[in-house]
Order: C-alpha cells, then structure tokens, then sequence
C-alpha cells in the first residue's frame, strides 16, 4: 500500500516491479490497461484512515478513427454532427476505469469519456483537461494530432512532464467541480503517460482525495516508463497509428533500450540530485538543527535541573547539592555517546546487508558470469577451488595479478558475454536496492553494464549467427568496452571475496561450496544456449 502525501524512492521502485509483472500476466493490452488502473486503485491509500485514496482512475490511449468498433465510430459520428471525418484522425479511447462509483468501473458505462475525437486543435481547446494535460506534460498537440513516423524514435525517448493539479477545487483545469470534484471530496488530479514507438499516447488519470505534493508527482515520470515498458509486448497488436501497420522485432527491441535508457537516466537523476542536496552544506546543517531541535526538549531539560541544583549550592553551600548537578550533564553526555553507538551500528548493519544481497546475487543469478569468467583466463589462472584454499594474502595477491588480466581466446570472451544476458535483472535489481537504502558504491557501474546487455542483445537479434565479440573486434571503442565490463566483473568478485573472507568466513566457504557444486565446463552451458 502506498500513500501519495509521503510516496518515496523505494515506494517508486516497488511500484515499477510491480507492473513489469502485470505484464506477464496480461494477454492482450485491453486487459493490461484494466489491471494497470485496478492496481493503482487498490494500491493508493490513505494510511490516518485505511480508506482508498483514489476517487477515480482511468487509463486511455489514441487510435485512429478506422481502428475503433463500430459502436465507438458511431459515437464520434455523433460527436461531429455530419461532419467529414478522416480515417487516420486520432481520438482518445478510454481503455480502463475504476472507481468508487459502481458505473465508474465499466468503460461501457462512461458517460461523455468513452471516446473524445481529436480532429484539431480547435476542438480539443475546447476538453480543457484534456488539453491542459497534453500541454503541462511537454508532448506537443501536434504530435498527437499529427504523429511524424520521422520522430517516432525521438518521442519515445523522452521523459515526459507530470500532469499535476494539487488543487482540485475551484481548478478550471477540471471542469466537473459540481458534479464531480467537490461532492466526491477530489482534492488533487495527477496524471502521466508517453508515447509508443507506433504513435499512440497513453495516460493515467489519478483523481486522489489527499492531496499529492509536487515531489510525489515528479516520481511519476518514471512510473510512466514503467507503465511504457509494460504495454511495448503488446505493439504489435493493431493499436497503430503511423506510417505502417506493424513495426518490426528489432523497431521493438530499440523502443525497449529507448525507454530503459530513459528510466536510467530518471533514477540518476533522481539519485543524484538527493546526493547533492545530501552533500550541500546548507542542507546538513539544516539537518542537524532539525534533528536537534526534535530532542531540543531533553536538553533543555537536562541542563536546566543541573543549573537549578547549581542554584541550590549557591544559595544553601550544601556539597551535595554539586554531585545532584552532574547527574543531568552526565546523562547528557551518555546519551550523545550511545548516539553516536547507533548511528556507527547502524552503517554496519547496512553494510552487512549489502554484503549479504550481493552474496546472494553472486550465489545466484551472478554464478554463471563468474564461472564462465574464471574458466577463460589464460593469466592469472584462479580456479573456485584455489580461492577456496588461498589464504587472505593469497587472495590479494591474486586480485593483484588481476590487473594484467588476459583472456584464452575470443570465443572464451563469447562465453562470458553471453552470460551477461540472462543476468540484466540481476544488475538492475543491484542498482535499484543502492538507490534504494542510499548506497553510492556500483550504481554508475551498473548503468554503463546494463547499457551494455542491451546493445548485446540487439546485435544477437540482428546477427543470430556471429559473435558479438567478433563484432567488437573490429571496432577499439567496443573492444574496450568489452574488456572493462568482462575486467570489472571479475575485480568486483575478487573485491568481495578478499572482504567476504575478512568479516565472515562461513559465508565465504559456503559461497564457495555452492561453486563447486556448479558446472564448470562453461562450453556445455553455451552450446546448450545456441541448441535452444
């Protein structure tokens, strides 16, 4: 559950797996939209009172006129009132709805929202929501009403601005005041959504009864990536609206890098501006006063009760008096000490749990990359079973050969690229879980790898047959990428070993134990991948 007065960095990332998985559950768009605006109308609570916090929520998508039922067609026919209508013209369906009211959760019910024509700009002046949202989110109306297949592939990359009315009441943004906002209590509208590689829009309408501040909102954009990622499965149904009636496999896999490239950039930007904020002086003595302004009370009290017993010795002489007066300052004092006690224990236990969700990556959905990595070295030769036995001294001495690592062939290197694949939510989670609890360590590292994975499957796509190290052979920069991704990774494992072995040995041992029960021959694994 998620409230939208205090929505966070991590409540935006468990937001975002959560629909990646709606996608698999999904078999067409039509039921992915409607699970789209269920979840979110489940989802979205008040946490003082437990109750929903969305009035209405309500998911639509451009098509072209030619594209909608028969009873749709008839209803923007209607809408227009004998005039001539073009084929391509685009008009916003509603796909999705849900709502407190019984009709608000059946598209078939909607009153006047079904189906809005798009013939010009004109008429859609005239829906001022509906304008208002295309205008605030940055998308251009002629894009919309006009979508160039020539800037198709510069749309999709872009991250769009929020639709955000923080005041609903009295809003001439959201006409229905009567109707609507003021007997149903909507004291916010938010809303956001894209573009399709094929030229559709789509958007999510949230009517909330809390109202959403301007930060809530700006963690939107990403939701909205994640929203694109979800439909980009289902493009190639006839939802288009271009210059074409399908888009190719490989048009579909540049919309999947376009859109994670985006979502990248939005969790760096999002990290990297908390990290700025974090560093800037201003802000860390503003945190400070503020934390000890929160404990100001307990101070205050602490010394005045040992200034009223130094009143005392003043006024009666009684020495006992001064022993009375140390008390408070001394319990002052012990609670600054256990502070600092908390604070030290609780970067450790931070610590200690990075350490256990990288082991348990590196156990796991990693294992493959390091086995196939270790089994391609031509120097140093490392093997599980000598790291197993390599005293810590052993280990930094290999980490050090390390630097002068070199590979036993190209088709060794193959092995090890391969591997990286299937491992891209690994690394994704890696660097989600760092944003997450305010880890800095690997999150750029992580990017440039993903960005990595992707550019591998396209290629794989697009040349089934060739190696991409082959592929990268031909070209220094791609070369160097390749050996920097393939070099790092084997330092991050060596880097965690040698710390691993440091601060708790049975894990060591049994992160080991679980690689020697694992296949060594890392040739078997790829030939069966090439064999699927």
């Amino acid at each position: 559950m998620f409230d939208l007065t205090k929505f966070s960095l991590q409540d935006m990332s468990e937001v975002g797996d959560a629909l990646q998985q709606l996608e698999l559950k999904a078999k067409n768009i039509d039921e992915l939209s409607d699970m789209i605006v269920r979840y979110f109308f489940d989802n979205l609570v008040d946490t003082q009172t437990g109750e929903k916090s969305s009035v209405l929520i309500r998911f639509f998508m451009t098509y072209p006129y030619s594209s909608l039922g028969t009873e749709l067609r008839q209803s923007v026919d209607k809408m227009l009132d004998g005039q001539s209508v073009h084929q391509d013209m685009k008009c916003l369906e509603l796909s999705a709805t849900a709502g407190v009211q019984p009709e608000w959760n059946s598209t078939i019910q909607s009153k006047g929202h079904r189906v809005l024509p798009l013939q010009n700009e004109n008429m859609l002046k005239n829906n001022i929501m509906v304008h208002q949202f295309i205008d605030q989110m940055g998308i251009g109306i002629s894009n919309v009403l006009n979508p160039d297949p020539t800037l198709s592939s510069e749309l999709e990359g872009r991250v769009f601005n929020v639709y955000h009315v923080p005041d609903a009441i009295g809003s001439p943004y959201i006409p229905a005041q009567e109707e609507f906002v003021v007997p149903f209590g909507v004291k916010s509208a938010m809303g956001f959504g894209g573009m399709l590689p094929t030229g559709n829009l789509f958007a999510l309408l949230i009517f909330s009864k809390t109202k959403i501040p301007r930060d809530t909102a700006n963690l939107f954009k990403n939701i909205a990536l994640n929203i694109r990622m979800a439909l980009l499965p289902f493009v190639n149904e006839k939802i288009f609206v271009i210059d074409k009636d399908e888009i190719t496999e490989e048009e579909r896999l540049r919309s999947l890098i376009a859109t994670q490239t985006s979502l990248l950039e939005v969790y760096k930007k999002t990290t990297t501006e908390k990290t700025r904020r974090s560093e800037s002086v201003s802000f860390n003595i503003t945190n400070l006063i503020g934390k000890f302004t929160k404990k100001v009370w307990l101070y205050f009290c602490l010394i005045s009760t040992s200034v009223l017993f130094l009143f005392f010795h003043w006024l009666t002489h009684i020495e006992f008096t001064l022993h009375l007066a140390a008390i408070p300052i001394e319990i002052l004092f012990g609670a600054l000490l256990i502070e600092k006690i908390l604070e030290r224990k609780r970067k450790a236990e931070q610590s200690k749990r990075l350490m256990h969700f990288r082991c348990y990556l590196f156990r796991s959905r990693l294992r493959n990359i390091f086995l196939a990595n270790l089994n391609a070295l031509k120097f140093p030769i490392i093997s599980i079973s000598k790291i197993k036995s390599a005293s810590l001294e052993e280990l930094k001495q290999m980490r050090k050969d390390a630097n002068h690592i070199e590979y036993a062939s190209l088709d060794a290197m193959e092995m090890i690229i391969i591997e990286y694949v299937p491992a891209y939510h690994a690394f994704y989670s890696f660097m989600e879980w760092t944003i997450i609890h305010d880890i800095d360590s690997g999150f750029e590292n992580m990017i440039y790898i993903l960005h990595f994975i992707e550019e591998v499957k396209l290629f794989r796509h697009n040349n089934p047959d060739t190696p991409y190290i082959y592929e990268a052979q031909k070209q220094r920069s791609l070369m160097k990428k390749v050996k920097k991704v393939l070099a790092e990774g084997l330092f991050n494992f060596l880097d965690f070993l040698i710390e691993l072995k440091k601060k708790d040995p049975a894990l060591f041992y049994e992160l080991l134990a679980d690689y020697e029960e694992s296949p060594q021959d890392t040739r078997i694994m790829y030939e069966r991948r090439k064999s699927e």
